[in-house]
């Protein structure tokens, strides 16, 4: 194999002869430098393809597949023997004639910017090796070169080199703290011969698996496959800033004025580069996956489907990292940007990010966010899933489960949020009855209805004064006359569970919590004297199921006020002359006394009239609701 690899090389690399060079001569140096790449990796190796730098520059140019090829095996030893200084010079020179021959997009640059990227790492160069990485997983993605499953393979294999140097990091750091300060001895006091260079360490990442495929065997085809080109460029080893890399030197060989002026920026951790590095490839997937969306051929939607699932899994690897670094605001936006992306899909991925959120809303304290994701998630359900299903019910004992343990924090809503974890498990412990049982973890069908049962039965227990015998009995004509669509529909069950749950006083209380929701308003109306026959200008405010007016706002003292559950109907009038000077007006008929009332346009007034209609058709419902089972 050997043999017919050297051949074919010879043959491909023979368009590069210099001039005046004579083919054995060039046969000769050629199948030197095969040999020499083929030998296992050491120090000796590294030394004899040195030695033969000058040998193929003399017979070859240097934009060669043959000069590319040395160049890349070179950076490849060098970085396994932790040379790694050496290992990304020799990596920019192979860069550079890749991007000669085969273009700066090509899959033989990727390979290289990918050896490149560990080699950086591997020196702690954390933030560069990204920049490398970003390019090389942009330049895979965007030119179709591997599938999307093996670019999620890339990523954790780059999120685990990078977790695995950071571990090494920091054992050489606590060694080296360690040596520092051990404690003088009198051995250590009297003369000593100098200590001997110790070779360095073995490389960690030496048992562990490439990001690319770094064998000579993956160059092969890069070889074989040469470019002709008439230009000849002599690589330098440049820096990766404006498309260049190159390794930084030592903070310590730095000059005191940029010590200086580095130590004043920020410094990003590992982490932190690791989280931007796949967010930038979260970015550049977002982009194609919207690219392919525009194309509906059978190909193009699984493409799409493939991107998807890559998205999915990267955010996911981003938003781990996040909650690590208790970055939960960060984590919550790579949640809402999937979510959008995943839009009621239904998948497996989109209900654990839903439950990921709310979790991490719950971590912060954010209940009212909790309560709005809540309510999309179950949207989500009722969309995605079929209505009875398992599906459907663990989405509603989580939410449930949620509730039920946000009602013991300092929740601004937590008695309407036990009411809601209420309705939640009775509509679990519903469906579980109508397919036959749900499943709650790893526990049986029969286990969980008994378990979500007991959760109803604590609930009403801790909130009402009854017997444990009473609540059974209460939990049974809870069960038996309410329906899965009733309970769901959170306008028609929750008041009739806050009264069902909690004694009058704290439903009372509940209701208070709902101050929000509950129809209100306030503002300046005309109000028609009834001796004097004549307008006055009054500051009404509707609260709850009252509606007061006084004589200005902030007035501490209201002229009158008037029961919403009171009001016969409410009206509106007629234009009419004796109604002058006012022409929107309306009227709340009351058994005592009839209050006239005018607004300054027909807007308001309607606005007025729709808002007393809602709390007058609220409180009526609310008193209306009945405890019978």
């Amino acid at each position: 194999m050997a043999e017919t690899f050297i051949n074919k090389t010879i043959e491909t690399n023979l368009r590069f002869l210099k001039p005046g060079i004579q083919k054995q001569q060039y046969s000769e140096t050629v199948t030197k430098v095969i040999k020499a790449c083929l030998e296992d990796q050491s120090l000796n190796k590294i030394n004899s393809l040195k030695n033969l730098l000058p040998s193929i520059d003399e017979v070859v140019l240097k934009e060669s597949p043959i000069c590319g090829y040395l160049m890349y095996i070179l950076a490849d030893s060098c970085r396994k023997c932790n040379l790694y200084e050496d290992s990304v010079q020799f990596g920019n020179q192979s860069l550079h004639i890749r991007e000669i021959l085969y273009g700066g997009e090509s899959n033989e640059v990727c390979i290289c910017l990918d050896l490149l990227a560990l080699s950086m790492l591997e020196n702690n160069q954390y933030d560069k090796s990204s920049k490398v990485f970003i390019k090389s997983f942009k330049g895979k993605a965007e030119g179709g070169y591997t599938t999307f499953s093996q670019l999620v393979l890339d990523i954790h294999k780059y999120i685990q080199q990078t977790n695995e140097q950071q571990k090494l990091q920091k054992q050489q750091q606590f060694q080296l703290h360690q040596q520092q300060y051990i404690k003088p001895t009198a051995k250590t006091l009297l003369p000593t011969t100098p200590s001997q260079p110790q070779p360095p360490p073995p490389s960690s990442s030496s048992t562990s698996p490439s990001l690319s495929s770094s064998s000579s065997s993956s160059s092969l085809s890069n070889i074989s496959s040469g470019v002709t080109t008439t230009n000849t460029i002599t690589p330098s080893s440049s820096t990766f800033n404006n498309g260049n890399i190159s390794a930084s030197p030592s903070r310590a060989h730095l000059p005191l004025q940029s010590r200086v002026s580095s130590s004043q920026c920020i410094i990003q951790t590992p982490t932190d580069i690791l989280i931007n590095t796949l967010n930038q490839c979260n970015v550049c997937l977002t982009a194609l996956y919207y690219e392919s969306l525009k194309d509906t051929s059978n190909q193009s939607q699984e493409r799409t489907t493939e991107i998807r699932k890559a998205l999915i899994s990267i955010s996911l690897e981003q938003s781990k990292l996040q909650q690590n670094e208790k970055k939960y605001l960060n984590a919550i936006q790579t949640y809402q940007e999937i979510l959008t992306i995943l839009n009621n899909s239904g998948l497996k991925e989109e209900k654990l990010i839903y439950e990921a959120l709310i979790n991490t809303f719950v971590k912060i304290d954010k209940y009212e966010q909790v309560k709005n994701t809540i309510e999309l998630f179950i949207q989500m359900g009722i969309k995605s899933y079929k209505v009875p299903s398992i599906d459907i019910a663990s989405v509603l004992w989580f939410c449930g489960r949620v509730l039920e343990e946000q009602s013991d924090r300092t929740s601004s809503t937590k008695l309407c949020d036990l009411v809601d974890a209420l309705r939640y498990y009775l509509c679990t412990f519903k469906i579980s009855r109508e397919i036959g049982g749900v499943t709650i973890g790893e526990e049986s069908t029969a286990v969980a209805q008994k378990k979500i049962r007991e959760k109803i039965e604590t609930i009403l227990y801790n909130n009402r004064p009854l017997k444990p015998e009473e609540v059974l009995i209460l939990v049974d004509g809870m069960i038996r006359s309410t329906t899965t669509e009733f309970l769901l529909n959170g306008s028609k069950s929750q008041n009739w569970l806050l009264k069902y749950v909690y004694p009058d006083f704290m439903a009372e209380d509940a209701l208070r919590e709902k101050f929000d929701t509950l129809p209100s308003k306030s503002g300046f109306l005309f109000k028609m004297n009834g001796l004097m026959k004549s307008w006055k200008t009054r500051w009404f405010s509707l609260e709850r199921d009252v509606l007061f007016y006084y004589k200005y706002n902030n007035d501490p003292k209201p002229q009158g006020e008037l029961m919403i559950l009171e009001i016969k109907s409410i009206e509106i009038l007629p234009k009419d002359k004796k109604f002058k000077p006012y022409i929107h007006c309306f009227q709340l008929v009351h058994p005592k006394h009839t209050l006239l009332l005018a607004a300054e346009s027909e807007d308001s007034m309607k606005e007025w009239v729709g808002i007393l209609t809602k709390a007058k058709q609220y409180w009526e419902d609310w008193s209306n609701i009945s405890l019978n089972l």
